[in-house]
């Protein structure tokens, strides 16, 4: 790990071009962009482009921080390789951060099957090879993938802190309006590898947990099917708490099953939405409208899904989206001055970080 200077000024960079939550974390932290030409050289054939970025600044002996919101993953994994290894050209940047909160490729974890790789690891493994000497991402599918970089510094950060925030300020709201008893609120983990993860804030709130179990064909792409509930939702605000909603079938199966057994409304938060939209399907807005699902808090960590939800007023009627800028410039911050991470996230209070997105989500819900 290269020596880090406490307090030296960073620089900061996109990792892709247009990146809009790279933009807010720099709006944050008052500072600018560190300039790259991105130059893509057309090709005839579909999909043969090349890329190649040109870094526009002086970077020697520099701590070079990039902050990549995933869109395209294949196109831009690559151009996030050459970018860090521009950096890392002998007598250039002394250490590259990379800030990815959705780490690609997070959900092949683990082999499913014969002659099955394992791509988290082989993405782990191109960017160590690039250059990157610290990543940090927010609410990982799976804690293994921090052994796949080995002695290079992976940083973990979870959203616990936020949505407990969030659920503090709204849940009173709710249980008013749906003239229930705060007794009457159960946390819902989607399946059984979520309820550690819901746990932990179902016992900071004292809520009982309700475990959705499902069925997952792997034969066939997002294939779920729901086996019941362990636990009563008769009557009760279940709210439920996940990493990652794709196409959002494993989300909306189980809140169908939560309705179906007695429960009056239905949140999720998720992190990292993606929205897919399947061919031969209704899109996405229209599955989560006329689904069970009441209510979808999700992130701007997959900003080509935020930027949608900004534009598509059918979007907007049952999502609210949380600004993690704050939060990401914060750790960008203690990560330069040799401050620790996990003292924000233990101690400091989130409204302190997010005073003004929550004032202006609860003017929105009122």
């Amino acid at each position: 790990m290269p020596h880090r200077r406490k307090g030296d000024r960073f620089l900061l960079f996109s990792g892709v071009e247009g990146d809009s939550l790279a933009e807010a974390v720099a709006k944050q932290l008052e500072m600018e962009l560190s300039p790259v030409k991105k130059l893509r050289f057309n090709s005839v054939v579909p999909g043969g482009e090349e890329t190649k970025p040109e870094i526009q600044c002086n970077v020697m002996d520099r701590h070079c921080v990039i902050v990549w919101s995933v869109g395209n993953t294949n196109d831009e994994l690559m151009q996030i390789l050459q970018l860090v290894r521009g950096l890392k050209r002998p007598g250039e940047a002394r250490m590259v951060t990379l800030v990815a909160p959705y780490f690609p490729y997070a959900r092949q974890d683990k082999s499913h099957g014969r002659r099955e790789p394992v791509i988290a690891k082989l993405t782990a493994d191109l960017l160590l090879m690039a250059g990157v000497d610290r990543i940090v991402y927010l609410d990982i599918h799976s804690e293994q993938i921090e052994g796949f970089f080995g002695e290079t510094r992976a940083r973990s950060l979870w959203m616990d802190n936020i949505y407990l925030d969030y659920l503090e300020k709204r849940l009173p709201q709710l249980v008013t309006n749906l003239g229930i008893t705060p007794e009457a609120v159960r946390n819902m983990p989607l399946d059984e590898g979520g309820v550690a993860q819901n746990y932990r804030i179902a016992k900071t709130l004292k809520h009982e947990l309700a475990v959705h179990m499902k069925k997952r064909d792997w034969s066939k792409m997002y294939s779920v099917t729901s086996m019941g509930i362990a636990g009563n939702v008769v009557n009760c605000l279940v709210y439920t708490r996940d990493d990652i909603c794709a196409s959002g079938d494993s989300l909306f199966a189980a809140a169908a099953e939560a309705k179906t057994q007695g429960a009056k409304y239905v949140m999720a938060l998720i992190t990292h939405t993606q929205g897919f939209d399947k061919a031969g399907e209704k899109s996405f807005a229209d599955k989560l409208n006329s689904s069970a699902v009441d209510e979808l808090v999700t992130t701007n960590s997959l900003t080509r899904f935020s930027n949608r939800v900004l534009c598509e007023p059918a979007l907007q009627q049952r999502i609210t989206v949380l600004d993690i800028s704050k939060y990401l410039a914060e750790v960008i911050r203690r990560t330069n001055s040799g401050l620790t991470i996990r003292e924000m996230m233990n101690e400091v209070k989130p409204e302190n970080l997010y005073s003004e997105l929550f004032k202006s989500e609860a003017a929105k819900k009122s």
